[in-house]
């Protein structure tokens, strides 16, 4: 498909999911989600289907309304800003700390499972890792 397409299709997706109702879900930390996250640019992670949906681990609730989700891939790698882990079906993935990003609450589908303690607590400490190793030099 024609990448214009792509991103004309996303963006009339985008609009019912912006003016849409949406029932009342209720995503907490440590939990994976299918999110609509639409269509990307560069190496960006995309959502795949009808709706671009992709799924996130929320990393963080804010409120209600706004959340740090942090994609998810089938690839297992060696970066520090992977984090690689064997889901409950007993699939290999990875969260993909460097694409932590903010999305509204009208962006969540449905809920898939809740990550394991051990490995939320280990996300959240290879996150802290990653950001501190990062800080920018003034």
């Amino acid at each position: 498909m024609n990448m214009e397409k792509d991103f004309d299709r996303w963006n009339q997706v985008k609009k019912r999911i912006a003016l849409g109702d949406h029932p009342n879900l209720f995503p907490k930390d440590g939990w994976v989600w299918m999110c609509a996250v639409g269509k990307n640019i560069g190496f960006e992670q995309n959502g795949a289907g009808k709706i671009f949906e992709r799924p996130v681990l929320v990393v963080k609730k804010f409120n209600n309304k706004m959340f740090w989700v942090a994609p998810l891939s089938t690839k297992q790698k060696t970066y520090d800003f992977y984090y690689n882990f064997t889901d409950p079906n007993d699939r290999k993935g990875s969260v993909i700390l460097a694409q932590m990003r903010l999305v509204s609450m009208k962006r969540f589908i449905r809920d898939m499972y809740k990550m394991n303690e051990a490995d939320f607590n280990g996300i959240l400490t290879q996150l802290t890792a990653f950001l501190n190793k990062s800080k920018p030099r003034f």
